[in-house]
Protein backbone atom coordinates (compact mmCIF):
# COMPACT_ATOMS: atom_id res chain seq x y z
CA UNK A 1 0.00 0.00 0.00
CA UNK A 2 1.58 3.29 -0.98
CA UNK A 3 1.11 6.67 0.44
CA UNK A 4 -1.87 7.66 -1.76
CA UNK A 5 -4.16 4.61 -0.94
CA UNK A 6 -3.17 4.77 2.74
CA UNK A 7 -4.75 8.27 2.74
CA UNK A 8 -7.92 7.43 1.35
CA UNK A 9 -8.21 5.14 4.09
CA UNK A 10 -8.03 7.64 6.60
CA UNK A 11 -11.46 9.12 5.25
CA UNK A 12 -12.97 5.84 6.59
CA UNK A 13 -11.69 6.47 10.01
CA UNK A 14 -13.27 7.63 13.12
CA UNK A 15 -14.11 11.49 12.89
CA UNK A 16 -13.94 13.79 15.68
CA UNK A 17 -17.03 14.16 17.90
CA UNK A 18 -19.86 16.26 16.19
CA UNK A 19 -20.26 18.20 19.71
CA UNK A 20 -16.80 19.55 19.36
CA UNK A 21 -17.56 21.17 15.39
CA UNK A 22 -20.40 22.48 17.57
CA UNK A 23 -18.07 24.18 20.27
CA UNK A 24 -15.83 25.43 17.58
CA UNK A 25 -18.75 27.06 15.70
CA UNK A 26 -20.15 28.50 19.00
CA UNK A 27 -16.60 30.14 19.92
CA UNK A 28 -16.19 31.48 16.56
CA UNK A 29 -18.80 33.82 17.21
CA UNK A 30 -17.93 37.36 18.88
CA UNK A 31 -19.70 36.68 21.71
CA UNK A 32 -20.66 32.56 23.26
CA UNK A 33 -22.68 32.26 26.11
CA UNK A 34 -21.24 29.55 28.25
CA UNK A 35 -24.06 28.11 28.87
CA UNK A 36 -24.95 27.31 25.76
CA UNK A 37 -21.57 25.81 25.38
CA UNK A 38 -22.43 23.64 28.42
CA UNK A 39 -25.28 22.48 26.51
CA UNK A 40 -23.88 21.28 23.79
CA UNK A 41 -21.06 19.57 25.47
CA UNK A 42 -23.83 18.08 27.56
CA UNK A 43 -25.26 16.72 24.55
CA UNK A 44 -22.13 14.29 24.44
CA UNK A 45 -22.10 11.79 27.83
CA UNK A 46 -18.88 10.62 26.38
CA UNK A 47 -17.50 14.07 26.20
CA UNK A 48 -18.86 15.75 29.14
CA UNK A 49 -17.43 12.26 31.43
CA UNK A 50 -13.83 13.29 29.54
CA UNK A 51 -13.86 16.97 30.27
CA UNK A 52 -14.74 16.60 33.63
CA UNK A 53 -12.30 14.02 34.53
CA UNK A 54 -9.10 16.30 32.90
CA UNK A 55 -10.40 19.27 34.44
CA UNK A 56 -10.22 17.46 37.79
CA UNK A 57 -7.12 15.81 37.32
CA UNK A 58 -3.47 16.71 38.38
CA UNK A 59 -3.12 18.78 34.61
CA UNK A 60 -5.31 21.47 36.32
CA UNK A 61 -4.72 20.97 40.00
CA UNK A 62 -8.05 22.77 40.94
CA UNK A 63 -8.52 23.69 44.42
CA UNK A 64 -11.88 21.98 45.05
CA UNK A 65 -13.77 18.86 42.42
CA UNK A 66 -15.85 20.33 39.46
CA UNK A 67 -19.10 18.77 39.08
CA UNK A 68 -20.69 20.55 36.33
CA UNK A 69 -19.37 21.88 32.62
CA UNK A 70 -20.69 25.60 33.11
CA UNK A 71 -19.02 26.07 36.68
CA UNK A 72 -15.49 24.59 34.56
CA UNK A 73 -15.63 27.04 32.05
CA UNK A 74 -16.32 29.94 34.48
CA UNK A 75 -13.56 29.12 36.44
CA UNK A 76 -10.80 27.96 33.40
CA UNK A 77 -12.39 30.48 31.40
CA UNK A 78 -13.61 30.01 27.49
CA UNK A 79 -10.48 29.58 26.37
CA UNK A 80 -8.90 27.05 27.50
CA UNK A 81 -12.17 24.85 27.86
CA UNK A 82 -12.05 25.01 23.86
CA UNK A 83 -8.33 23.30 24.51
CA UNK A 84 -9.97 20.79 26.97
CA UNK A 85 -12.57 19.74 24.38
CA UNK A 86 -10.21 19.54 21.58
CA UNK A 87 -7.83 17.21 24.01
CA UNK A 88 -11.32 15.32 24.82
CA UNK A 89 -12.15 14.83 21.40
CA UNK A 90 -8.87 13.92 20.07
CA UNK A 91 -8.38 11.41 22.85
CA UNK A 92 -11.93 9.67 22.34
CA UNK A 93 -11.36 9.21 18.39
CA UNK A 94 -7.47 8.00 18.81
CA UNK A 95 -8.83 5.21 21.06
CA UNK A 96 -10.88 4.34 18.82
CA UNK A 97 -8.39 3.76 16.20
CA UNK A 98 -6.22 1.23 18.67
CA UNK A 99 -6.82 -2.37 17.14
CA UNK A 100 -4.19 -5.51 16.56
CA UNK A 101 -1.33 -5.87 18.15
CA UNK A 102 -1.08 -2.41 19.43
CA UNK A 103 0.40 -1.65 22.76
CA UNK A 104 -1.65 0.77 23.66
CA UNK A 105 -0.16 0.95 27.10
CA UNK A 106 2.78 2.17 25.56
CA UNK A 107 1.50 4.11 23.27
CA UNK A 108 -0.45 6.56 25.57
CA UNK A 109 2.19 6.53 28.55
CA UNK A 110 4.64 8.00 25.47
CA UNK A 111 2.11 10.29 24.44
CA UNK A 112 0.81 11.61 27.33
CA UNK A 113 4.25 12.32 28.87
CA UNK A 114 5.00 13.99 26.13
CA UNK A 115 2.05 16.40 26.91
CA UNK A 116 3.11 17.18 30.11
CA UNK A 117 6.64 17.87 29.74
CA UNK A 118 5.87 19.82 26.47
CA UNK A 119 3.21 21.93 29.01
CA UNK A 120 5.67 22.30 31.67
CA UNK A 121 8.71 23.25 28.86
CA UNK A 122 6.33 25.84 27.53
CA UNK A 123 6.01 26.92 30.52
CA UNK A 124 9.91 27.65 31.14
CA UNK A 125 10.04 29.10 27.71
CA UNK A 126 7.27 31.75 28.93
CA UNK A 127 4.97 30.30 26.04
CA UNK A 128 1.02 32.44 26.27
CA UNK A 129 -0.86 29.18 25.96
CA UNK A 130 1.40 25.76 27.05
CA UNK A 131 -1.89 23.85 27.25
CA UNK A 132 -1.86 23.84 23.55
CA UNK A 133 1.15 22.17 23.84
CA UNK A 134 -0.19 19.20 25.69
CA UNK A 135 -2.49 18.39 22.72
CA UNK A 136 0.34 18.53 20.48
CA UNK A 137 2.25 16.40 22.18
CA UNK A 138 -0.91 14.10 22.99
CA UNK A 139 -0.86 13.70 18.99
CA UNK A 140 2.26 13.92 17.69
CA UNK A 141 2.41 10.22 17.31
CA UNK A 142 -0.96 9.68 15.67
CA UNK A 143 0.35 8.78 12.77
CA UNK A 144 1.58 5.29 14.07
CA UNK A 145 -1.36 4.24 15.24
CA UNK A 146 -2.61 4.62 11.91
CA UNK A 147 0.00 2.23 10.36
CA UNK A 148 0.21 -0.03 12.93
CA UNK A 149 -3.28 -0.93 12.39
CA UNK A 150 -3.34 -1.19 8.79
CA UNK A 151 -0.22 -2.17 8.25
CA UNK A 152 0.86 -4.68 10.79
CA UNK A 153 3.42 -7.00 9.35
CA UNK A 154 5.37 -3.57 8.28
CA UNK A 155 5.09 -2.39 11.25
CA UNK A 156 6.86 -5.50 13.03
CA UNK A 157 9.06 -4.74 10.12
CA UNK A 158 9.87 -1.04 11.39
CA UNK A 159 10.12 -2.05 15.21
CA UNK A 160 12.77 -4.78 14.05
CA UNK A 161 14.76 -2.16 12.35
CA UNK A 162 14.56 -0.32 15.51
CA UNK A 163 15.11 -2.94 18.11
CA UNK A 164 18.13 -5.01 16.91
CA UNK A 165 19.89 -2.18 13.98
CA UNK A 166 19.16 1.05 16.48
CA UNK A 167 17.75 2.69 13.74
CA UNK A 168 15.73 6.03 14.41
CA UNK A 169 11.85 5.11 13.90
CA UNK A 170 11.01 7.80 11.72
CA UNK A 171 14.30 6.65 9.52
CA UNK A 172 12.83 2.90 9.92
CA UNK A 173 9.66 3.91 8.99
CA UNK A 174 10.56 5.57 5.43
CA UNK A 175 13.10 2.15 4.61
CA UNK A 176 9.75 -0.12 5.40
CA UNK A 177 6.86 1.82 4.50
CA UNK A 178 8.14 4.50 2.31
CA UNK A 179 6.92 7.14 4.31
CA UNK A 180 6.78 8.19 8.16
CA UNK A 181 4.16 8.62 11.25
CA UNK A 182 4.61 12.39 10.90
CA UNK A 183 3.28 12.34 7.24
CA UNK A 184 0.76 9.92 8.00
CA UNK A 185 -0.53 11.89 11.32
CA UNK A 186 -0.74 15.55 9.44
CA UNK A 187 -3.27 13.59 6.89
CA UNK A 188 -5.23 12.58 9.53
CA UNK A 189 -5.13 15.87 11.72
CA UNK A 190 -5.96 17.63 8.24
CA UNK A 191 -8.84 15.18 7.73
CA UNK A 192 -10.23 16.09 11.03
CA UNK A 193 -10.14 19.57 10.25
CA UNK A 194 -7.64 20.53 13.06
CA UNK A 195 -6.20 24.11 13.89
CA UNK A 196 -3.49 24.92 11.62
CA UNK A 197 -0.72 25.30 14.70
CA UNK A 198 -1.54 21.63 15.85
CA UNK A 199 -1.30 20.33 12.00
CA UNK A 200 2.02 22.03 11.41
CA UNK A 201 3.66 20.34 15.01
CA UNK A 202 2.65 17.12 14.54
CA UNK A 203 3.80 17.12 10.51
CA UNK A 204 7.08 18.75 12.06
CA UNK A 205 7.82 17.53 15.45
CA UNK A 206 10.76 15.42 13.97
CA UNK A 207 12.46 18.65 11.74
CA UNK A 208 10.99 21.50 14.22
CA UNK A 209 13.31 23.65 12.08
CA UNK A 210 11.20 22.95 8.61
CA UNK A 211 8.28 24.79 10.59
CA UNK A 212 7.72 28.30 8.94
CA UNK A 213 5.12 29.38 11.35
CA UNK A 214 5.12 27.61 14.29
CA UNK A 215 9.12 26.57 14.92
CA UNK A 216 9.30 27.08 18.85
CA UNK A 217 6.45 25.17 19.48
CA UNK A 218 7.82 22.57 17.34
CA UNK A 219 11.01 22.91 18.90
CA UNK A 220 9.14 21.94 22.29
CA UNK A 221 7.31 19.13 21.10
CA UNK A 222 10.69 17.91 19.44
CA UNK A 223 12.24 18.12 22.58
CA UNK A 224 9.62 16.80 25.01
CA UNK A 225 8.99 13.36 22.39
CA UNK A 226 12.97 12.52 23.39
CA UNK A 227 12.77 13.75 26.66
CA UNK A 228 9.57 11.14 27.27
CA UNK A 229 11.39 8.54 25.44
CA UNK A 230 13.98 7.85 27.68
CA UNK A 231 11.45 7.15 30.46
CA UNK A 232 8.43 5.34 27.99
CA UNK A 233 9.43 4.74 24.61
CA UNK A 234 7.12 4.60 22.03
CA UNK A 235 5.51 1.97 19.66
CA UNK A 236 8.17 1.43 17.31
CA UNK A 237 11.34 1.92 20.45
CA UNK A 238 9.37 -0.27 23.54
CA UNK A 239 11.66 -2.87 23.70
CA UNK A 240 14.70 -1.00 22.32
CA UNK A 241 16.24 1.60 24.93
CA UNK A 242 19.64 2.07 23.70
CA UNK A 243 17.80 4.43 20.65
CA UNK A 244 17.61 7.03 22.93
CA UNK A 245 20.94 7.59 24.28
CA UNK A 246 22.41 8.50 20.67
CA UNK A 247 20.08 11.83 20.45
CA UNK A 248 21.30 13.20 23.79
CA UNK A 249 23.05 15.50 21.52
CA UNK A 250 20.36 16.47 19.59
CA UNK A 251 18.61 17.13 23.34
CA UNK A 252 21.20 19.51 24.09
CA UNK A 253 21.11 21.63 20.62
CA UNK A 254 16.73 22.18 21.21
CA UNK A 255 18.06 23.10 24.69
CA UNK A 256 20.17 25.55 23.90
CA UNK A 257 17.78 27.16 20.81
CA UNK A 258 15.15 27.46 23.46
CA UNK A 259 17.07 28.88 25.85
CA UNK A 260 15.97 26.32 29.21
CA UNK A 261 18.19 25.27 31.55
CA UNK A 262 19.05 21.55 32.24
CA UNK A 263 17.69 22.13 35.90
CA UNK A 264 14.72 23.40 34.33
CA UNK A 265 14.30 20.47 32.25
CA UNK A 266 14.65 18.37 35.41
CA UNK A 267 11.88 20.04 36.77
CA UNK A 268 10.14 19.64 34.50
CA UNK A 269 10.44 16.45 33.82
CA UNK A 270 9.97 15.81 37.93
CA UNK A 271 6.95 17.71 37.26
CA UNK A 272 5.39 15.67 34.31
CA UNK A 273 6.04 12.35 35.86
CA UNK A 274 4.35 12.97 39.24
CA UNK A 275 1.24 14.13 37.15
CA UNK A 276 1.17 11.01 34.60
CA UNK A 277 -0.47 8.82 36.30
CA UNK A 278 -3.60 11.26 37.34
CA UNK A 279 -3.57 12.63 33.57
CA UNK A 280 -3.89 9.03 32.02
CA UNK A 281 -6.22 8.07 33.83
CA UNK A 282 -8.37 10.58 33.42
CA UNK A 283 -7.75 10.63 30.03
CA UNK A 284 -7.81 7.08 29.23
CA UNK A 285 -9.51 5.14 32.13
CA UNK A 286 -10.40 2.40 30.45
CA UNK A 287 -6.66 1.85 29.38
CA UNK A 288 -5.98 -2.12 30.23
CA UNK A 289 -2.30 -2.27 31.61
CA UNK A 290 0.39 -3.88 29.98
CA UNK A 291 2.85 -5.06 32.44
Amino acid sequence: MDFNQLIEKIDALPSLPQAYHKCCHLLEQEVTDSAALAKVVSSDPGMTMAVLRLVNSAFYNLSRKIERLDHAISIIGQNKFKDLILTAAVVEAMSKLAGGEINMEAFWRHSVLTGLLAKRIGLYCYFPNSERLHIAGLLHDVGQLIYFNMLGTKALKVCELVSKLGIEPNIAESKVLGFNHHQIGTALCKAWALPSWLIDIVANHHEPEQSKHFLLESRVICLANQIAAQHFPGLTSVRHDDVVVSKQTEVEVIQTKLSISQDEIEQATEEALEQLNSVLASLVPDLVSVT
